[in-house]
């Protein structure tokens, strides 16, 4: 017997989309896909947005909207808002209907968690940590337990738009890597530490080593952290306690993802030719 819910009827932008599927490039589909999630704020987006956001050219958007039958961008808000004349519901009423019930109050208080980090970024010494982590000769992120996958990805998209940032964990190498060298012994260090309830015993004495090694530390924490303030000045909070059955990450990944956009910001021109030169080191692993 089949007990799976049925399947909700496409809207009318979807159903037309998807009507297309058979003759779709591979850009072609990215933009149905985002067309048909996204279809709520649409109002809001221009040509260029919808491209910025799909990775592919405002021309290739203008000629499928062209194809898919819409007079460019503004037909398709057009019919978009002709099939809500009806139920007199805008796209922004319905996308917010649709958050009704508990799964809604917790994405409602979660997107609140990711419009709080203004209050962060707007701290007098965000600039200050932003200019440690863009300035520094190398670099070392740690996250522990349930929360090191994000730290190691933090890790890994920071390196895209600086070199010399490495993961490190205590319990494998026993923070060899810090052992002061006579060779770089001039080098700017700095540590990003993120962490969060149930706090790592680890972090509060490998924040203090760093201190005392001369580094710049810059902890990324939840709402109820009382100790990194009192170890740097360069600590920021982020919402976790969305009344969800566990504390929610959405908030700090955010926070992270604002931090290397600053910290690409600080050298633009350095963090567009790490992106340039990366591809032609992968093309030979075959790997996309």
């Amino acid at each position: 017997m089949n007990n799976m819910p049925e399947t909700p009827e496409d809207s009318p932008l979807a159903a037309r989309l998807r009507s297309l599927s058979g003759v779709l490039t591979k850009s072609e589909a990215v933009i149905v896909q985002w067309l048909t999630l996204n279809e709520a704020t649409l109002g809001l987006e221009t040509g260029a947005s919808i491209a910025a956001k799909t990775g592919v050219s405002e021309i290739t958007v203008s000629r499928f909207l062209k194809r898919a039958g819409f007079k460019g961008l503004q037909g398709l808000k057009e019919d978009l808002q002709a099939a809500l004349v009806h139920t007199h519901i805008s796209p922004s009423e319905r996308y917010f209907r649709l958050l009704d019930g508990e799964i809604g109050a917790i994405l409602k208080r979660d997107a609140d968690a990711v419009l709080a980090l203004a209050h962060e970024v707007d701290k007098p010494v965000w600039p200050i940590a932003i200019d440690a982590i863009a300035a520094a000769d190398e670099v070392f992120v740690m996250g522990f337990q349930t929360i090191r996958g994000i730290a190691e990805d933090f890790t890994r998209r920071l390196s895209i738009v600086r070199g010399s940032v490495r993961f490190l964990s205590p319990h494998d190498g026993g923070l060899v890597e810090w052992i002061p060298s006579f060779r770089r012994a001039d080098e700017a260090r700095c540590l990003v530490m993120v962490d969060m309830a149930p706090y790592a015993r680890e972090a509060l004495p490998i924040v203090q080593t760093a201190i005392r090694l001369g580094m710049t530390v810059v902890v990324v924490t939840d709402e109820l952290n009382t100790w990194a303030a009192q170890e740097t000045p360069l600590v920021f909070h982020v919402t976790t306690k969305v009344d969800a059955f566990l504390e929610s990450t959405g908030a700090m990944t955010t926070m992270l993802n604002v931090i290397i956009h600053a910290v690409a910001g600080k050298f633009p021109d350095k963090a567009r030719k790490r992106i340039k030169d990366w591809p032609p080191i992968m093309r030979d692993l075959g790997l996309y």
